[in-house]
């Protein structure tokens, strides 16, 4: 048996898979885990041949890869350190690591023989973790040179790469005056082709090159008959493909100007991957020799160029029986059922094109050998789901089965989820209801009664997932109105959220004085609440200034007072809108003691006028700080307008949680930013936009369910996330399914001609060669363009193909929606939508649904409403609303149903219900008690209590009074202690941070941190490149680890594996965010199939290198801990009391525990009486 240490050796020299002695039943046993089912079984001891493991929503398959790579070590069949796991996302790959490796470390402690090895823990090594891109960025460091590529081109950041290509579409404006497309647009249009064109491997001049075939084949065919001229319909089609050559101009440019630079982008690095692994058999030969085992998750979200990599790399480079990579290890795991990324690159038809790109060699009849696909294994034990959400589930899924097919027409069997063993019955709702707006009120009142309905009083999680974002008004108007705490998740919906819609309006004017519209948003919002009267004094004075400058331009003799009225003249909206911007004229106010009128003889309010120099004083302080990173500008823009304060006074809302929206919109800033060479403000709006147009939405990194907190999200973002309770309103025909196809052929020029797509054979293709005339070849791209077979009722086969895929689109995104339910799912609809006059079908995923109900248990159908109480039309179309403005921010916006006859008459006004909550009585009380400055009035109200003091403290730092230095919204958890003692000096450290001299004892915890991090493998879960630095041992001798590193062997610490390494946490407290990082958690006890299971107990450990604190200094810095054991309560909704602390002095052997550590009130307090001391 070939020995596990020392350098790797060819798969032919192993152990057979057929001469294991451990079983997978005896290793769950010895490692106390539940033992695997018989399909986890097969998985688990499969051959060392490619495999395909189609894996049904919740099916446990990230337990079973872990458990796949612990069988095959413990039988000495491959080595840890000799597997490559890849998935998509940083916490994917996270979480895969610290299952392998934690698994692994169990397996070694239990005392189990593997054959042929004798060593040393450490000598096995580390599973190496990476995610898709991640990889491939490793493979064009190591051999980029082989093809030209400089390896040590810097990686652009999102924020590079938009102001990049600003600078292409800036310095060829006939393009955007061509395709009529504003220039921020046209940037997302352009980068998105670009994308596709690299996920895809396609060139520019392929692109042009088909376009110019495409349009020579449709202007050589005849006219329609009795036609001279071509038709408007044929010019206009004809001029989008002109244009998509335009957009592959730009990318063309685009590619050049990244070259000349010496910089790549994402796609650059999978088009130069899929390169390397194609065309550089040493690569290959290398990889293969490294990674004798490959696992590839979440398959189906892979692109084309995702596909070539690893096809290239590992699988056969030739069609000899013989063929290099022939044959090698590599299992795809994936659910077809979950493809819900089309719109970005990926395809289902990757899933089903593996067992052909990977095939292996079978004896045949004869004996001679001969090539199959790679065989096919399933998970089909939904652990998630209770019965009879998993049978509606299964029940949208269906249809999709009947389109599974392998490349070359191979089936490829998809079969239907089961439900584990003991399952619960569950509940699946259908209801009905006339209005969108009725129909979110019910949902939100069913989602408020379960408010502490849970096990102990506990609150289950509970999410609301839309087909769009446009669909979460409604929702959110009802969250507010029932003051039931939310969260939006993913970035599109946060930016229409009123509180980051306001920090965007600020930077908008910021950045680009002529945005009057966001301007005007920031003086008629609750804050400032300009009248209608003085903003027309204001649109006046912007005339003025505007004529004033022209005159100046011109050599003319200016006014003596500067502020004498012009002559009335009729001005036209479009010299308004290039002369007259409003923050030009809020920049020039009439001054102090100035009685200025405009041309229509009126003049500025007294308040108004104050209100206005007001904005503007504020808006100078911000301009100062626009060259800062956006995350910075943000938090900067949250300070000086107060929003922090205005957020954290919401009822019934922690301050935590109220500043949730904020927080997220600042953390999007600054990932946006990283690894950026230069802030761009302007770059980062216009990436706000293009984020704005994926209506769908992108999946959500790092999202957990929050406690307490209704989460609301689009369905695609819903991807990888789970609750007990999910709703899913607006199931209407044209909202979900939406009836948007998605085909290349329509007039948007932002997508890749589908033709040249990787995946061209999963897509429906347009062949227009049999066409006799222009007007056939048109109809027949599915353009709407209506010839007289269509009108006849026979419709082009490509226009009922785009439909069909796009129904399957829509049918696969039901499923992911479905699946993320627990234990209850809400489905319903409404009949109507907004204004739409028409009703709207119920969605035929509802329909199905509703089917159910009689036949599965669990399955109900809630109130309808009776035939004859349906209204004909939308009784919310055709209304006249009429609202009082401004409004009273305390008491908030009130609207009412007029007289269409008469809408002045008040009498007849009709009240709507409130869309939030007023907050008169609550602020006003406060405002009491401060004036009186008796405690006293507050009466027995320890919230209100609280408000107060924050409102005073946080005012006194926004307004800077005293001389003293505003702390910061954002701290490290490790200043948590210091804060509290002197938050003055941690202040001022922040403000002005001096430089302090390197230190040993600095050196030697961030050494001893490193060396443990490689001993729990967390260096190994987001880098594949493991090599040694030689400088180690040095390092250890010269700091001295020898010791710490003996002692930790000896410790218990040894004999565990950590369930999290370096684990990011964030939580508030007194309003101040705290940041920081876990050095390690550990977990026992609980069901280990839940990763956050409340049942189980977990210890956080902060490994220390220098001496052991005392007395008052100890106290302080176990706030620390109190902080991380908070925070991690709050992010993952596990109990307090099953949380414990600790610090692990390694340099002395000490350990120091707290099982008293203070709770969420004690740290406010904390931090309330030390700013109170300030």
């Amino acid at each position: 048996m070939a020995p596990l240490t020392g350098d790797p050796v060819a798969p032919t020299d192993r152990p057979r898979v057929e001469d294991a002695v451990h079983s997978p039943e005896d290793i769950a046993a010895r490692l106390r885990l539940p033992p695997p089912t018989q399909e986890q079984a097969e998985v688990v001891t499969a051959p060392l041949t490619p495999r395909l493991v189609l894996a049904g929503a919740g099916s446990g398959k990230t337990a079973t890869m872990a458990d796949r790579v612990v069988w095959l070590v413990a039988n000495g069949l491959v080595r840890p350190d000799e597997i490559l796991g890849v998935t998509f996302t940083r916490k994917a790959a996270g979480e895969l690591a610290e299952r392998i490796n934690g698994r692994v470390d169990a397996l070694l402690r239990s005392g189990l023989e593997i054959p042929g090895f004798d060593g040393e823990p450490e000598d096995l090594g580390r599973a190496s973790v990476s995610t898709y891109h991640s990889y491939a960025g490793a493979l064009v460091r190591d051999h980029g040179l082989r093809i030209g590529v400089e390896p040590e081109a810097r990686l652009l950041g999102g924020a590079d790469a938009h102001r990049l290509m600003g600078a292409v579409v800036r310095s060829h404006p006939v393009v955007a005056d061509t395709l009529g497309v504003a220039p921020s647009r046209l940037i997302t249009q352009a980068l998105r082709l670009a994308g596709d064109m690299a996920e895809h491997l396609v060139t520019a001049d392929e692109v042009r090159g088909f376009l110019a075939r495409l349009a020579e084949q449709g202007s050589a065919l005849p006219l329609p008959p009795r036609a001279k001229t071509p038709s408007k319909e044929i010019q206009e089609f004809l001029t989008g493909l002109a244009d998509r050559a335009l957009m592959a101009d730009l990318v063309a440019r685009y590619d050049e100007v990244k070259r000349e630079q010496d910089v790549m982008d994402f796609g650059d690095l999978l088009r130069h991957a899929a390169r390397i692994a194609v065309e550089v058999p040493a690569a290959g030969e290398q990889e293969r020799a490294r990674f004798p085992v490959v696992l590839l998750d979440e398959f189906q979200d892979t692109s084309h160029a995702q596909m070539r990599i690893f096809a290239g790399l590992f699988g056969p480079r030739g069609p000899e029986d013989d063929a290099p990579g022939l044959g090698h290890c590599v299992t795809a795991v994936g659910d077809p059922h979950q493809s819900i990324y089309g719109f970005r690159g990926a395809s289902a038809g990757q899933l089903f094109a593996f067992p052909h790109a990977f095939p292996r060699l079978e004896t045949g009849p004869g004996g001679a050998p001969r090539r199959v696909n790679a065989d096919v294994s399933h998970l089909t034990i939904a652990w998630r789901n209770e019965e009879a959400i998993l049978a509606v589930a299964n029940a949208v899924a269906a249809p999709l089965n009947a389109h599974a097919a392998a490349a070359g027409g191979a089936p490829v069997e998809v079969r239907t989820l089961r439900p584990r063993p003991g399952a619960g019955e569950g509940v699946v709702r259908v209801d009905r209801f006339v209005t969108a707006e009725e129909e979110a009120a019910d949902v939100v009142a069913r989602l408020g009664a379960l408010t502490g309905a849970g096990p102990g009083g506990t609150t289950p999680s509970r999410a609301v997932l839309c087909r769009t974002r446009a669909q979460f008004g409604p929702v959110l108007d009802a969250l507010d109105a029932a003051g039931l705490p939310y969260e939006v998740l993913g970035l599109s919906g946060l930016l229409a959220l009123p509180e980051v819609a306001e920090v965007l309006a600020v930077l908008h004017v910021l950045a680009d004085p002529t945005r009057s519209d966001q301007l005007v948003r920031l003086l008629t919002g609750p804050r400032w609440r300009i009248g209608v009267a003085d903003l027309e004094v204001l649109q006046e004075r912007a005339r003025f200034v505007s004529r004033l400058r022209a005159r100046r331009a011109a050599g003319g003799r200016e006014d003596p007072a500067g502020d004498a009225p012009d002559p009335a003249r009729d001005v036209s909206p479009e010299e308004d809108a290039d002369a007259a911007a409003l923050l030009e004229a809020l920049d020039s106010l009439p001054g102090e003691g100035t009685d200025w009128v405009g041309s229509r003889g009126r003049g500025f309010s007294p308040e108004g006028l104050a209100r206005l120099r007001a904005v503007n004083a504020e808006l100078r302080r911000l301009s100062t700080r626009t060259g800062e990173d956006p995350a910075d500008l943000i938090a900067e823009v949250i300070r000086e307008t107060g929003l922090d304060v205005e957020v954290a006074l919401r009822p019934g809302v922690s301050a935590a949680a109220a500043r949730r929206h904020l927080n997220a919109f600042q953390d999007a800033a600054r990932d946006f930013g990283a690894g950026t060479t230069a802030t761009d403000l302007t770059a980062f709006l216009a990436w706000t936009e293009s984020v704005l147009e994926h209506e769908d939405g992108l999946g959500v990194e790092n999202a957990e369910p929050t406690p307490g907190l209704v989460q609301v999200l689009t369905a695609h973002a819903s991807k990888g996330l789970e609750w007990d309770v999910v709703a899913v309103p607006g199931l209407q025909e044209g909202t979900f399914p939406s009836t948007r196809a998605d085909r290349w052929t329509s007039p948007r020029a932002g997508a890749l001609p589908w033709p040249l797509r990787g995946d061209r054979a999963s897509l429906p293709q347009w062949d227009g060669s049999w066409a006799q005339d222009q007007r056939d070849w048109v109809q027949s791209a599915g353009t709407g363009y209506s010839s007289k077979a269509a009108q006849e009722g026979n419709p082009d086969p490509y226009a009922v193909a785009v439909a069909a895929h796009a129904e399957r689109e829509e049918r696969r995104l039901a499923y992911v929606a479905y699946t993320r339910a627990r234990s209850a799912l809400w489905l319903s609809t409404s009949l109507f939508k907004g204004v739409n006059k028409e009703p709207l079908p119920a969605s035929a995923f509802l329909e199905e649904v509703a089917g159910l109900a009689g036949e599965v248990p669990g399955v109900a159908l809630g109130p309808v409403p009776a035939e004859d109480d349906l209204p004909e039309a939308n009784p919310v179309a055709g209304r006249t609303l009429v609202a009082r403005w401004p409004f009273d921010p305390l008491d908030g916006p009130e609207a009412f149903v007029a007289d269409p006859e008469d809408p002045e008459d008040e009498e007849r006004w009709q009240p709507l219900p409130r869309r939030s909550r007023a907050r008169r009585h609550g602020v006003e009380t406060a405002a009491a008690a401060v004036h009186a400055a008796d405690p006293a009035a507050l009466g027995d109200d320890p919230e209100l209590a609280r408000q107060v003091d924050w409102v005073l403290l946080r005012r006194r730092d926004v307004a800077g009074t005293g001389g003293e230095t505003a702390l910061p919204e954002h701290v490290s958890v490790s200043l948590y202690g210091e804060l509290a003692a002197d938050p003055q000096a941690v202040a001022e450290q922040l403000r002005r941070p001096l430089p302090r001299p390197p230190a040993h004892a600095a050196r030697r915890g961030t050494a001893f941190h490193a060396w443990l991090e490689e001993r729990f493998g967390a260096t190994g879960m987001l880098d594949i490149d493991s090599a040694e630095d030689a400088a180690d041992l040095w390092v250890d001798e010269a700091l001295d680890l020898g010791p710490m590193q003996e002692w930790f062997r000896s410790s218990r610490w040894a004999e565990r594996t950590p369930a999290f390494v370096e684990a990011p946490v964030e939580t508030t407290v007194g309003g101040i965010t705290l940041r920081g990082r876990v050095d390690a958690i550990y977990r026992s006890g609980g069901d280990p199939r839940l990763p956050f299971d409340p049942e189980a107990d977990w210890e956080l450990v902060d490994w220390k290198t220098g001496a052991v604190p005392r007395g008052r200094d100890l106290e302080l810095k176990s706030l620390q801990l109190a902080v991380y054991r908070l925070a991690w309560s709050r992010l993952h909704g596990i109990p307090l009391e099953r949380i414990g602390a600790s610090f692990v002095y390694v340099a002395h052997g000490q350990e120091r525990s707290f099982p008293d550590l203070p709770g969420e009130e004690e740290l406010e307090r904390h931090i309330m009486d030390a700013l109170a001391r300030r």
